[in-house]
């Protein structure tokens, strides 16, 4: 989930320097944008490493703080990201299939999940998220 809301963060704020020029962003100077520029060019080589660094350092300010972020982004650029709908049936689902494993650990159940074919790609990012919350 955390690296979702990592994903969903850059692509609403890659959206809205592509969309608008520098004077309309407040507290942007062209320097800045172009540390973003090179941020964003590398941003896929290292997201996987860079979400389970920020999330171990900090984790749940960061978390709510990247959250409020991709809420003031998307009021910004008018967008509406990735379904909220798609996301809590997903947590729900992943859910369920916790609750459903009796006589376990919380991390032995998500260990059991993690081995199970056919997940999705968010399925076994939040899997893990959660294991790494434990």
């Amino acid at each position: 989930m955390f690296k979702r809301d990592l994903d969903e963060l850059f692509r609403l704020f890659n959206r809205l320097i592509k969309d608008k020029s520098i004077e309309d962003v407040p507290g942007l100077n062209q320097g800045m944008m172009k540390q973003f520029e090179f941020f964003f060019s590398n941003y896929e080589n290292m997201k996987d490493q860079l979400s389970s660094q920020l999330q171990g350092q900090f984790g749940e300010p960061v978390k709510e703080m990247v959250r409020a972020l991709i809420q003031q982004l998307k009021q910004e650029v008018g967008d509406d990201g990735f379904p909220e709908e798609i996301k809590d049936e997903e947590e729900a689902v992943i859910e369920d299939e916790i609750k459903k494993i009796e006589g376990k650990t919380e991390r032995e159940k998500i260990d059991e999940l993690l081995k199970s074919p056919g997940l999705t790609e968010d399925q076994v990012n939040e899997l893990l998220d959660r294991r790494s919350n434990l």
